[in-house]
């Protein structure tokens, strides 16, 4: 037997066994009929080149199939086989070698000091206990906390703000999204009441967003607009989940969360998914007036030591405001935690 048969038919079997394993009879059934689907539909291509080139090919012969499904089996087999190596390797790789690290800045003016801790609103169990037993133990010392949170408003500008951000968005929009990569969301009630009190939502309403989105567009650009029906996302994350067999859903959730783990690595991608995918104004507005009111909250207040939860994206900003109102403002050191593994 030729050594492309003996890499074919072991391949095959390898398939078959992994769609067994994944979900059963339903995977193997689906396996084989795609295959021989895909190659009656490529033999009628190859049949018709042939053809042009050689008026002596014969279209029906056996003898002309066999060779040809030979080769379609070694060569779709081969692909089969790299696509999942190269997959499970940059998954493995992504969850596992080199996961997605998040920073603890420790920054201070001399006078205040201020712990942050960058935040991604999907992460592992372990990431938000360790968040919590960091919040415990600056209590202790005498730190206020400092989260985010923005504030509801009137229904219109909910709806509105839907509209402007294409999506849905409420309470449950992290909860609904953490199930496709076997995640959980961040939840605040879990970082509150630590020790003492001194729990501080500095933050801003959706009134205020929309209301400053509305000075950067125009409100008459805003109201007169035609938009789409913002997208229900659970319906789509629900009707996903639903349709799959529980490795399945396993498999594709460990292959989601190590893109998850590349983009929160990759400032470029986070900087173009920005670009290309967002409302930039209504971006602008949720990071630099929120960006503003903590930055004020900090120059201006009394507290002098506080801790923090705030997503990544809003650090280097409110860093930036913080040096120019004074030079005396550095990153005294940087720890990481890693809200991915």
């Amino acid at each position: 037997m030729q050594k492309k048969q003996i890499f074919t038919w072991i391949t095959l079997i390898f398939l078959f066994l992994w769609s067994y394993y994944v979900s059963w009879l339903y995977s193997i059934i689906n396996l084989s009929v795609s295959l021989f689907l895909y190659s009656i539909f490529t033999y009628i291509l190859y049949g018709i080149y042939k053809k042009f080139h050689d008026k002596k090919y014969s279209f029906f012969a056996l003898e002309n199939y066999n060779i040809f499904l030979n080769m379609f089996l070694y060569r779709v087999s081969g692909l089969l086989l790299s696509l999942i190596i190269i997959i499970w390797g940059f998954s493995y790789y992504q969850n596992e070698i080199s996961p997605a690290k998040m920073p603890v800045y420790t920054i201070t003016n001399g006078e205040k000091q201020i712990i942050f801790h960058g935040m991604s609103h999907i992460g592992t169990k372990d990431f938000y206990n360790r968040v919590k037993e960091s919040i415990q133990y600056y209590k202790k010392s005498g730190f206020v906390y400092y989260f985010e949170w923005v504030k509801p408003g009137s229904k219109e500008n909910h709806e509105g703000f839907d509209k402007a951000l294409w999506v849905k968005f409420d309470e449950k929009t992290y909860e609904n999204m953490s199930q496709l990569y076997g995640l959980v969301n961040q939840d605040n009630q879990l970082f509150l009441w630590l020790v003492n009190d001194l729990d501080f939502n500095i933050d801003i309403s959706i009134d205020e967003v929309m209301e400053k989105y509305k000075t950067i567009k125009s409100q008459v650009w805003v109201e007169n607009r035609t938009y789409q029906a913002p997208l229900d996302a659970w319906e789509l994350i629900e009707k996903e989940l639903n349709r799959l067999q529980p490795r399945e859903l396993a498999i594709l959730r460990y292959v989601n969360k190590s893109f998850i783990n590349m983009i929160v690595k990759s400032e470029w991608i986070q900087q173009s998914l920005q670009d290309n995918f967002s409302n930039k104004e209504l971006f602008q507005v949720i990071l630099d007036e929120r960006n503003k009111v903590i930055a004020d909250k900090i120059i201006h207040g009394e507290d002098t030591k506080i801790i923090m939860t705030y997503g990544l994206l809003h650090f280097e900003w409110i860093f930036n405001l913080l040096k120019q109102n004074s030079l005396k403002w550095r990153i005294e050191k940087i720890d990481y935690l890693y809200p991915l593994k």
